[in-house]
């Protein structure tokens, strides 16, 4: 498989560069012919290897994109600049998609790759503190105000679903060990409500994608998990190989699938002076994750290390090493195969 790759993608580049040297360096009003129409025995060779590829046992690879911009300035805010080796990407706004962002999201889908969003109970609890900080309110956010608010936004975010391949269902929440009476029974019913929520979703669409995010090990009810193709550990407060080893293991709790286990990790900010996310250390956290998870012995470690979810994804784009540089090297490190 992967020298069919290697062949289509030598064939579609050699194509790309042919007419790169074809293009006049003046501005000219005219529409240049696309790689596809130019050579299009070999963009399909390519595109039918990208799909085999992600049809093949691999370790995945999942990317969120900051689909913000619906006037895109540049080629960086189409994911469809994402590697096309990706294979699913989740789009962070998914209300009121511009078209040309539905024409990207069938440009990528033919490749194989699967277009998902994402949604976020904590993004959802930090919305009602907010708004009830803001007006002087109650922010619990394990009260019946916050229940039927919760209720209100979930139907809104899954009636979103139509124009996509699936979701991720982010849900966080406490240790339930050490809750007991009525804050145990508050908890569970919060909890209920998202549960409820996802598991009438997934009975009317079960041809596509159902993602856990979070720490599931702090589900009282892990049925939902059976359920799901992956589910993704964030490892936000882990710096290093051992303490991230050591919060797969905590997650791994009873009733917790272990065969589909990716781990978040992010891209680091567009300035290179920044240094607020995406490092351990000075090291960029992408490639150590990558190096981790493409090890490992499942007999052993008790758990199959599926593959990765790049955070803030659209940030590579404008890498100094070129477009998409380190999230390409992490890929090629998981998937030894070439990529865009």
């Amino acid at each position: 498989m992967k020298n069919i790759l290697k062949t289509a993608l030598g064939l579609f580049a050699m194509g790309s560069l042919v007419m790169v040297s074809c293009t006049d360096v003046e501005s000219l009003d005219i529409v240049q012919p696309t790689t596809e129409e130019t050579y299009p025995e070999s963009y399909a060779a390519y595109v039918q290897a990208l799909n085999d590829y992600k049809a093949s046992d691999h370790k995945i690879v999942y990317a969120w994109f900051d689909n913000s911009a619906k006037v895109p300035q540049s080629a960086g805010q189409h994911i469809t600049s994402v590697p096309d080796s990706v294979d699913v990407i989740s789009m962070m706004y998914p209300e009121s998609l511009a078209e040309f962002e539905l024409s990207d999201m069938e440009e990528v889908r033919a490749k194989g790759t699967k277009v998902v969003y994402t949604i976020s109970v904590p993004d959802i609890e930090q919305a009602w503190v907010d708004q009830q900080f803001a007006n002087g309110g109650d922010q619990s956010t394990t009260s019946a105000e916050f229940n039927t608010y919760l209720q209100t936004e979930l139907d809104a975010l899954f009636a979103c679903s139509d124009s996509f391949d699936g979701i991720i269902v982010e849900f966080v929440g406490q240790n339930p060990d050490f809750m007991t009476g009525s804050a145990l029974t508050a908890y569970e019913t919060k909890q209920n409500i998202v549960l409820n929520a996802a598991n009438t979703w997934k009975s009317a669409n079960a041809d596509k994608i159902l993602t856990w995010q979070g720490k599931p090990q702090n589900l009282t009810d892990k049925g939902i998990l059976a359920s799901c193709d992956y589910i993704i550990l964030d490892i936000d407060d882990v710096e290093d190989i051992n303490r991230l080893m050591l919060t797969v293991q905590q997650a791994l709790t009873e009733g917790v699938p272990t065969g589909n286990i990716l781990i978040a990790v992010s891209t680091t900010p567009e300035d290179s002076s920044d240094t607020s996310y995406g490092y351990w250390g000075s090291t960029r956290a992408l490639g150590e994750v990558a190096e981790w998870v493409s090890g490992g012995y499942p007999a052993t470690d008790g758990f199959t290390r599926a593959g990765i979810a790049i955070y803030n994804v659209q940030n590579d784009y404008y890498s100094t090493g070129g477009m998409y540089t380190y999230v390409k090297d992490a890929i090629n490190t998981l998937n030894p195969a070439p990529t865009k």
